[in-house]
């Protein structure tokens, strides 16, 4: 697999502070596409890179596929949950006659089924295929732009729709033990404040991988798309 390799002249600046910096692509070494965005970062950008494209949208496409292995691994494990969860709770609500379990399960339901229906659409709108340096970089970035708006959008999709079950169950069995003492009651308040504690982990978890690993790599892709557009990188 290609790599990104700096190439050092004797006559060529390697202080990444001045204002020419060589790069190429070597078929021979394989770098990951983290190196890839550190030799990026760290060139000028000011002046021109050379590059053997065939192998940068190798690079580009290796890159796409494992990102979409990731996502699809992810989405499979979250929908699998919720679709567990909808149906202990949806049997327990039937099984116990209990309204507050029918949310619950409606919750976890809404959340499964948001998640197929987006990837089918994200499916369907990929209708060109990238057998070009600048299309493979621009479905790329639609790729990871979607997801950044999913991560960031998670209160509304995820949470929430949880939240109208989880409070109805919490209410109806603080009900239900009015009569067992305050004890029952205080456990009861603090598995609510463990609940909020896991969906402000779970929202800043996701907020923290769109800073550290989604953002570098969407600007990351529109600096290439920027340079091929601008003539700076070379075949």
């Amino acid at each position: 697999m290609s790599g990104w390799v700096e190439r050092r002249d004797d006559d060529t600046d390697v202080d990444h502070r001045g204002s020419y910096c060589e790069l190429e692509i070597n078929r021979g070494d394989c770098m990951s596409f983290d190196e890839l965005q550190a030799r990026w970062q760290a060139h000028d950008h000011e002046g021109q890179l050379n590059i053997d494209s065939d192998a940068l949208l190798e690079e580009v496409r290796r890159n796409q596929r494992d990102f979409e292995k990731r996502m699809w691994r992810r989405d499979f494990g979250e929908v699998t949950a919720a679709v567990l969860v909808t149906f202990i709770f949806g049997t327990l609500a039937v099984l116990m006659d209990q309204w507050s379990l029918f949310l619950g399960a409606a919750g976890s339901l809404f959340v499964s089924i948001f998640m197929v229906f987006d990837r089918l659409k994200q499916r369907r709108q990929r209708t060109t295929v990238a057998d070009s340096l600048p299309s493979a970089i621009n479905a790329s970035l639609v790729q990871v732009q979607h997801q950044i708006w999913l991560l960031r959008n998670i209160l509304w999709w995820y949470l929430l729709p949880l939240v109208p079950g989880l409070v109805a169950i919490l209410v109806s069995t603080s009900r239900e033990s009015q009569g067992n003492g305050l004890a029952d009651q205080l456990v009861i308040a603090f598995v609510g404040l463990i609940c909020l504690l896991a969906f402000w982990g779970v929202y800043w978890i996701n907020q923290r991988e769109i800073t550290r690993s989604l953002e570098p790599r969407r600007m990351e892709l529109e600096e290439l798309r920027a340079s091929l557009s601008s003539g700076g990188i070379e075949g």
